[in-house]
């Protein structure tokens, strides 16, 4: 099945999504992925109406492998158009003051950011320590009251005059009275310096990624108008449901946010996969021979892109469950974790063996896998952490709070693999003292936690892959992939044998071993791929433009040898 076209395609021709210059310093690289993040919004012309409904164009512009090109300008990205303009939209909608903030926003006149995380609080950001009090005036004092109240993470320092604000999550204070969390429009640069009051602390980079001005920032008795916040000053009758309701984007972000994880496979395979082929070693016979030709080379690339083709189809459905109007929050929110639970979990797994089979190159940043495997990393972290999500769900599953949608096949391996995970987590947590809260559930249920998840992920994955129509032959090894992953658990409780798993492994990659090339194509993301190990053109191209230094000289005259 052929990937979709997105609207970047048209952009890869400009200079401003060519190679980094290597001379470029960081600053120079970070204001390339702001332009990069505004070039991409700018082709896709967002509405409100298509951040407030999750329309296609949204999911769609979450999808784009040009976020897997440069993950700085995604994060960018999705901060602005999910989490600030999705925060904004439904305010904007009934009063017309913030239409034209939410505009500017969507055409990334200015910079959003979203600061809900601080220093001392991520997990448990219903406990922040930020605070905006009600003055007399009916202005608000926001402030920073301890180094653990910080926000971390979001830009906030001067850009090439950039306007940047924030939409700050901060404890309400009427009367002395704490009435819950609510977020504040609050400027916090004006591109040339920050703004009174602001103070950003700029964060060393990340670990190969795209370098990103990540930062701490705090609010000394920031004066804010009252329009600034967002929300009624009303005490909450239920103050758990208003905080999860007034940082609602978080979930969107949840399910969002994996889809460039699959741009990042896709970019990974492509790469891998053309150089497998161009890469020669000599046989016994002195013959080139291809190394793609070999079980252990292309063996985790077409597992790959089996995973592509069944995550595509994964993609799809977890929006329609997503949107489902008829499914309870919960359910919703539920389906949202197990998706990025499983395409986290795949991701990295097959990006670390395609980097592997790289050798060598594939530690190289300039050949994308490993770049992506780190990014994912990152993003498997922010709105929300793929372990904690899986520990709450496991645990709201097992303590019968909602039930997620039923197998369809009930019969099939990974339907029978994910209930009689289930069953047992079920009995075990029958029989443990203490609760869900007790120290047995801790020791025995919650490391176990993102395993259940993942299998119940697995099984829709693989219903919609058949029902979607991908290659039987593809889903048969997404089938088998799945095996692999707890391989004791189908041969103690099914009819499978270790050696019988391996042997059907061994088929099914022969079945889909002659569609590699057709494969390849369909990722769509040659155009997005400038690693120099493609073509042996791309590489003498990268050997050219390499800091070289020789002698000029053949003598040996004068010389001493050095030891």
């Amino acid at each position: 099945m052929p990937s979709m076209s997105f609207p970047s395609l048209e952009l890869l021709e400009l200079p401003l999504f060519k190679p980094i210059p290597d001379e470029y310093v960081d600053h120079d690289r970070i204001y390339l992925s702001y332009q990069r993040a505004a070039a991409v919004m700018k082709a896709y012309k967002l509405t409100p109406t298509d951040v407030l409904e999750c329309t296609p164009k949204f999911w769609k512009i979450h999808m784009d492998l040009a976020g897997a090109l440069d993950c700085g300008s995604f994060t960018l990205l999705t901060i602005q158009v999910n989490l600030a303009a999705g925060t904004l939209a439904p305010f904007a909608e009934k009063q017309p003051q913030y239409r034209e903030l939410l505009n500017q926003v969507l055409n990334f006149d200015i910079s959003a950011q979203y600061m809900l995380t601080e220093v001392g609080h991520g997990l448990d950001a219903k406990n922040l320590e930020t605070t905006a009090t009600l003055l007399p005036s009916g202005e608000f004092d926001l402030h920073t009251p301890s180094p653990s109240g910080a926000k971390i993470m979001p830009p906030s320092s001067p850009l090439k005059d950039l306007p940047r604000f924030g939409i700050v999550f901060a404890q309400l204070v009427v009367s002395g009275e704490k009435r819950g969390i609510r977020p504040f429009i609050t400027w916090l640069s004006d591109g040339k310096q920050m703004c009174k009051g602001v103070t950003a602390k700029l964060l060393p980079a990340r670990a190969s990624s795209k370098p990103l001005d990540h930062a701490i920032t705090s609010f000394n008795h920031v004066r804010l108008p009252h329009s600034a916040l967002l929300g009624t000053l009303d005490m909450p009758k239920d103050m758990r449901q208003h905080f999860l309701s007034t940082i609602w984007r978080i979930a969107v972000g949840t399910l969002a946010l994996p889809l460039t994880m699959v741009a990042g496979m896709k970019r990974g395979v492509f790469v891998a996969g053309k150089y497998s082929q161009r890469r020669h070693i000599l046989g016994p016979d002195q013959k080139p021979k291809p190394i793609i030709d070999f079980r252990t080379q292309h063996g985790p690339i077409l597992h790959t892109l089996a995973q592509i083709a069944v995550l595509d189809a994964y993609t799809e459905r977890s929006i329609e469950y997503f949107k489902d109007p008829t499914l309870a929050y919960p359910v919703q929110h539920a389906m949202a974790t197990t998706f990025k639970a499983v395409v986290y979990t795949s991701s990295q797994a097959c990006l670390f063996n395609l980097s592997e089979r790289c050798g060598a190159q594939g530690l190289f940043e300039n050949n994308h896998i490993i770049e992506a495997m780190v990014e994912t990393r990152g993003l498997s972290i922010a709105e929300g952490d793929t372990l904690v999500l899986s520990i709450r769900l496991a645990s709201e599953l097992l303590l019968n709070r909602y039930k997620m949608p039923p197998a369809k096949d009930p019969t099939s391996y990974i339907a029978q693999h994910e209930q009689g995970l289930l069953d047992e987590l079920h009995r075990m947590t029958k029989n443990i003292s203490g609760g869900h809260r007790g120290e047995d559930f801790n020791r025995l249920i919650l490391p176990r936690s993102q395993e259940l998840v993942q299998a119940v992920g697995y099984r829709i994955a693989y219903e919609a892959a058949i029902e979607a129509g991908v290659h039987s032959e593809l889903v048969a090894l997404y089938e088998i992939w799945v095996i692999l992953q707890d391989m004791s658990w189908f041969v103690q409780h099914l009819d499978l044998t270790r050696e019988r798993i391996f042997e059907i492994e061994a088929e099914r990659l022969s079945d889909v071993l002659p569609r590699l090339d057709a494969l390849l194509d369909d990722t769509g993301a040659g155009p997005y791929c400038t690693a120099p190990i493609i073509s042996q053109t791309s590489w003498d191209n990268f050997l050219g433009q390499l800091e070289t230094m020789t002698r000029s000289d053949t003598g040996l005259s004068g010389d001493r040898a050095m030891l």
